[in-house]
């Protein structure tokens, strides 16, 4: 990498300036939430006791006292009456893999599991730049290995932005032994599977030299594939795949195109781009998340809970 230093500023001003940002816009959104009955929450369990928790990675620009940047490696749990057993959603917040908390997407979590009648584990990780993309993934895996032995061992994955990214790495890195070697996932010895993978607004391209791509893989270590996740379905396979955007979302290129290299894969994948029809109702990035009351947001629920039923 050419010049490194000025790569990593350029980056890192960006992160701070995403981070501002989407503070000013979730905060009144966090504060307005009603949450929805009918869903057993248990908040805040640790998923890594005992586990290694390596230094950041970049350590002068690991913390900015975001309250909604949470590095904690806990998780919390949304319980439908009569849930099946054995299967769970596992919910990824996004954030440009540098912000966010699973508090985002709690009232998301909580109508996915009471309208699918499958319980929901909404997790927490570690942000860039306290990790890589190989420690961020790590936790993941900590967090299936924690609802492994809690009796789990079907998952459906579903995560907005960069969570999308990690809901669908982390669907094929779940079915799939050699992906996780290579990828350095090696602390993983349970009989698990992943039946679907429903991105919403996801990422799945990123550069190694602009942000937030320059944070994955700053010594090397993981297979050129992390920064094109089709061509890593095309190399091990995927489990079906719902893509969900809506027409004013920044990633809906990004989504148009995976869809089609999906469908040229034979990748079993379903799409649906959300059309604003009023000016009140914008389809933006992660609308579903932020309005899952909307018919909009229900249609990316009942379109999320269709692929797991396949």
């Amino acid at each position: 990498m050419s010049n490194p230093g000025i790569l990593f500023r350029i980056a890192d001003m960006n992160r701070k300036a995403f981070i501002k940002n989407c503070i000013d816009c979730d905060t009144p959104r966090m504060d307005a939430t009603v949450f929805p009955e009918g869903v057993d929450v248990e908040s805040d369990i640790s998923y890594a006791e005992g586990k290694p928790l390596p230094a950041p990675i970049m350590p002068d620009s690991a913390s900015d006292g975001c309250a909604l940047c949470c590095s904690d490696r806990n998780l919390d749990i949304y319980t439908p009456k009569d849930a099946k057993p054995g299967e769970i959603f596992l919910l990824i917040h996004g954030g440009a893999f540098v912000y966010g908390c699973k508090e985002l997407d709690k009232e998301f979590g909580m109508y996915l599991a009471l309208k699918s009648g499958i319980t929901v584990a909404n997790i927490n990780y570690r942000l860039f730049p306290r990790t890589d993309l190989q420690g961020a993934l790590t936790d993941i895996f900590y967090a299936i290995s924690y609802l492994c032995e809690k009796g789990y061992t079907t998952f459906h994955t579903v995560g907005d932005s960069a969570g999308g990214y990690f809901c669908l790495i982390t669907a094929i890195l779940l079915n799939s032994e050699e992906a996780r070697r290579e990828c350095g996932i090696i602390d993983f010895n349970y009989e698990a599977t992943c039946k679907s993978t429903s991105p919403i607004c996801g990422d799945h391209l990123e550069s190694p030299r602009q942000f937030a791509g320059i944070y994955f893989d700053i010594d090397k270590k993981m297979p050129s594939y992390i920064y094109d996740l089709a061509e890593m379905a095309g190399k091990f396979g995927c489990p079906p795949v719902v893509l969900t955007t809506g027409d004013q979302d920044m990633m809906l290129k990004q989504n148009e195109l995976l869809y089609k290299r999906l469908q040229d894969l034979k990748i079993p994948v379903e799409y649906y781009c959300a059309e604003s029809t009023e000016e009140d109702r914008p389809m933006h990035h992660v609308y579903a998340i932020v309005h899952p009351t909307w018919p909009e947001g229900i249609k990316t629920i009942d379109m999320t809970i269709e692929n797991a039923r396949r």
